[in-house]
C-alpha cells in the first residue's frame, strides 16, 4: 500500500496526503518532478537568484517550484510530524521548516504566510516515532505546458495544403 496519495494535481495547485501506520514512524519524500508533474506539464529544473537563508531576502525562482500554503496533520500523543526540504539527497542535507505535534491545521494561504525557502527542492515528511498523517496544499509555479507535436493525419500537418 502506498503511503503517498495525490488528492489534487492541477496546473497551479497540488494537494498531497502522506501517512504511516508503522509504530516506529516513517520517512516519506515528495518529488516535485515525479509526484507533482501532471500529464499536461513538463518539469523545468528550478533555480533561485539568492540563498534566502543567508541573505534574509526573498528569492526569485525560475523553473518548477512549489510553496507550502496549507498543512493538516495528526500524530500520536507525544509524537511529531516534521516537514523539511531536501537540499541535497546525498547525506542527506535537509532544511527544517515545520515541527508539528498532536493534530491541527494551518492555512497559510489565508493568513499570508507561505513556505518560500528552497521552493525548488523536494519535500520530506518524517513521522517521528509513530503513526500519523499529513496533508499538504502546495502552490505550483514554473512548470511548462506540454505541447503535443505528433501528427496523426493530413489535417494535423500545418504545412499540407488544405489543412
Amino acid at each position: 500500500m502506498a503511503n503517498l496519495h495525490i488528492l489534487k494535481n492541477s496546473e497551479t495547485e497540488a494537494v498531497v496526503k502522506v501517512y504511516t501506520d508503522l509504530s516506529a514512524g516513517q520517512v516519506i519524500d515528495i518529488s516535485l518532478q515525479n509526484d507533482l508533474t501532471t500529464a499536461t506539464q513538463t518539469y523545468v529544473a528550478g533555480t533561485s537568484d539568492i540563498d534566502e537563508t543567508s541573505t534574509g531576502g526573498y528569492a526569485v525562482y525560475t523553473g518548477s517550484h512549489a510553496t507550502i500554503t496549507g498543512v493538516w496533520w495528526g500524530a500520536k500523543d507525544g509524537k511529531r510530524v516534521d516537514i523539511q526540504r531536501i537540499i541535497n539527497p546525498t547525506g542527506p542535507v535537509l532544511h527544517n521548516h515545520f515541527y508539528f505535534i498532536g493534530a491541527g491545521y494551518h492555512d497559510y494561504k489565508a493568513s499570508g504566510f507561505a513556505d518560500r525557502i528552497y521552493a525548488t527542492k523536494d519535500i520530506r515528511v518524517t513521522f517521528a516515532g509513530g503513526e500519523g498523517f499529513c496533508i499538504l496544499r502546495l502552490t505550483k509555479s514554473g512548470w511548462t505546458s506540454k505541447i503535443e507535436t505528433a501528427t496523426y493525419g493530413i489535417y494535423d500537418d500545418q504545412t499540407a495544403v488544405g489543412s
